[in-house]
């Protein structure tokens, strides 16, 4: 496991949060403030799944300390988990760089001291600390599928570019100059490509999903872009054109199906001389102004699930309810699970939503030592792990 996939956003709040007069807080609306701290946690266990819980733990307690926020502890440990991880959600301070200072073990507890750079810049102006937690995301791959309708005059009816247009074309060299990897899509076949601009059009993430896992793509960026013409202008005597432009996107997990990411951007205007091309002009403005608050916002989803919870999808094949069962009262023991939500047992196979706090192969390596159940791993991606129940019996049954 990597650990630099503590190198994203470490989260903290503001609303429910108490100061402490030994660090007061700063001002994170004004200027950026960038501070070192050296900070010590623990985490139970002694292996690398618990040292690498006590980092990330560590972490955490910088950005408090560093933003001088610290939240006030509750009586029961459910209240203050709750309190603890709703003012991680808002961006206020995150780790830029960090150094392992040193880690040991005292009885069965793993203990962490490491000095981080924490930073209260606006993270989407931050390009070396996006650049750190896609790196901690082990850079996924991405297909940018971003569909046209472009309007030649103010009463025509839409005309669908189903190809790469401009819109899709600036954002992805933006994002290969950020080091996003790009799937080449030429390497596909062009009734593939059109499938996948289809699937945009109709706003189809499910079909998108599947298209882009046959690409080996574990994100894709699909949307809708618009360019229309408006109104012809009298600027000091010279004649006109203004078009306005808008921009849809949801960025959807290939491996799940779930939307990583929603945002619109737009309407923006461009003024031109001529009227032929204004709309590949309006389209091009609207794609450099959108580009890096797109990253930005892919990004920081990523960021929020490494540093706070992420969702990992479990199926488990071989699994009716009683098995269920086992598995729901140990798992929900496992330390960094927060929550599980059976969604449907079909045909013995069991699908459930772990929300967890560490990787996905951290949380594959637990459910698997399982006691009460045997259980095989035989397949991880970046959001899901596939397991399957050995006889289809629970470990107590399995020993008899």
């Amino acid at each position: 496991m990597k650990s630099t996939m503590l190198l994203g956003v470490v989260l903290a709040g503001i609303a429910l949060a108490f100061y402490s007069s030994d660090a007061p807080a700063q001002n994170i609306e004004g200027d950026a403030v960038t501070k070192w701290v050296t900070v010590t946690a623990e985490a139970p266990g002694t292996d690398l799944n618990a040292k690498d819980e006590a980092v990330a733990r560590a972490l955490r307690k910088a950005v408090e300390e560093a933003c001088g926020v610290f939240i006030k502890a509750r009586t029961k440990t459910e209240d203050y988990q709750a309190v603890y991880d709703k003012v991680f959600a808002d961006t206020v301070g995150y780790v830029r760089e960090h150094k392992v200072i040193k880690t040991w073990t005292e009885g069965d507890i793993t203990h962490a001291t490491v000095r981080a750079c924490v930073s209260t810049q606006k993270f989407e102006r931050d390009w070396a600390a996006i650049a750190h937690t896609i790196e901690g995301e082990n850079n996924p791959r991405m297909i940018v599928a971003i569909a046209e309708a472009v309007h030649w005059a103010a009463t025509s009816p839409a005309y669908e570019v189903e190809r790469n247009g401009t819109v899709q074309g600036k954002i992805e060299d933006f994002f290969l100059q950020k080091g996003i990897v790009l799937v080449d899509k030429e390497t596909a076949s062009e009734v593939a490509k059109r499938d996948i601009l289809l699937a945009a059009i109709k706003d189809d993430a499910d079909s998108v999903a599947a298209l882009g896992a046959q690409f080996k793509a574990e994100v894709v960026v699909m949307g809708r872009a618009s360019a229309k013409y408006g109104k012809k202008l009298d600027v000091a005597g010279q004649e006109m054109y203004q078009y306005t432009a808008t921009l849809n996107v949801r960025v959807v997990q290939t491996d799940s199906a779930r939307i990583l990411a929603v945002k619109s951007f737009g309407p923006i205007t461009a003024t031109v001389l001529q009227q032929a091309g204004g709309e590949e002009k309006v389209l091009a403005k609207l794609a450099e102004e959108s580009a890096p608050k797109l990253l930005a916002a892919i990004v920081q989803a990523w960021a929020k699930r490494a540093n706070v919870n992420r969702t990992v999808q479990i199926a488990i094949s071989g699994m009716d309810h009683k098995a269920w069962k086992v598995f729901r009262d140990e798992a929900v023991k496992i330390p960094g699970v927060v929550a599980l939500r059976l969604r449907d047992i079909t045909e013995n196979i069991a699908t459930i939503d772990v929300e967890y706090r560490f990787t996905n192969e951290d949380l594959a390596d637990k459910v698997s030592a399982m006691s009460g159940l045997k259980l095989e791993v035989s397949e991880i991606t970046a959001n899901r792990i596939k397991l399957k129940l050995v006889e289809g019996q629970t470990g107590s049954e399995s020993s008899q």
